[in-house]
């Protein structure tokens, strides 16, 4: 099998506009990105811009840059350049380190991590899938998963990198649950993390259709950009079971209130929202 090879391309953007390219990225196809300041491990070039990097596949990359200029986006800061599956992994190795979320902590498979008796050990490798901890969005769900007081039937709706399905299971042995997405690549991460943290005979990772999932669950969550969101809400809102807790994230705040509108508008009611670096995370209940 011959090594998947990767183009590295970066994009200057203004500090004002980059959560929402960094949306942007992510919508267009972006698994992941990077963004790289003054306080960065790899820092931006111009102290004035930061940048943002994404990993494209080779055959990918043509098409990318092209849905990258129809949404606006800004040329790209530099050549694009071509990494190698081993030294793009590296990359991710230089600033992913052991992370403190609530009472979760995400460890990176190559570090080692002695918890604490309260602590929730996540072993992560981010692979090719959305979901690290490194995003606000992930950040605020975890804060979330936190609180919960029950779980025995979860749902996460858009997994990636299975980081919250994985986080419901650990915080409670006896749960079992699913976890669904529409990339191929997140489903195979997903699967590989679930093996590592010996969760993996009690969550089924699958591109199962959201219509063909059947509820009730006691936890859904969804981690997903309001376009998506929106128009998923009678699906997603129908599998919260009674007294059951929906996590929204994926949210920039300007956004949220059409996203709430539109779950309330479904028969869920609001316990909380959680807001970080302009992103915002909403807790429903039945």
């Amino acid at each position: 099998m011959s090594e998947a090879r990767y183009s590295e391309i970066a994009f200057a953007v203004t500090t004002e506009r980059a959560e929402e390219w960094i949306a942007t990225l992510v919508e267009l196809g972006a698994t992941g990105v990077e963004e790289r300041d003054q306080t960065t491990f790899q820092k931006a070039p111009d102290a004035r811009q930061p940048m943002l990097v994404v990993w494209i596949p080779v055959a990918e990359a043509r098409e990318f840059l092209q849905r990258a200029a129809e949404a606006g986006l800004p040329p790209p800061a530099e050549s694009a350049r071509v990494r190698d599956e081993d030294e793009w992994r590296d990359v991710w190795k230089q600033y992913f380190a052991p992370r403190k979320v609530g009472r979760f902590v995400i460890v990176p498979s190559w570090e080692k991590y002695a918890a604490a008796a309260d602590e929730v050990v996540l072993d992560m490798d981010p692979g090719r899938a959305f979901g690290t901890g490194g995003h606000p969005s992930t950040r605020l769900c975890l804060v979330a998963l936190s609180e919960l007081e029950r779980c025995e039937r979860f749902l996460d709706v858009g997994c990636g990198s299975g980081v919250l399905a994985i986080a419901c299971a650990k915080s409670y042995p006896d749960a079992s649950g699913i976890g669904i997405d529409v990339d191929a690549d997140a489903i195979e991460v997903s699967r590989e993390n679930g093996a590592r943290n010996g969760v993996d005979g009690r969550i089924s990772f699958s591109a199962t259709p959201l219509v063909e999932v059947h509820g009730p669950f006691d936890v859904v969550t969804a981690n997903i950009l309001p376009d998506v969101l929106i128009p998923l809400a009678a699906q997603i809102a129908a599998r919260v079971g009674d007294g059951g807790t929906l996590v929204l994230s994926g949210i920039l705040q300007e956004l949220a209130d059409g996203v709430e509108a539109a779950y309330v508008e479904c028969g869920l009611a609001t316990t909380a929202r959680l807001d970080e670096e302009g992103w915002r995370a909403i807790v429903m209940t039945r």
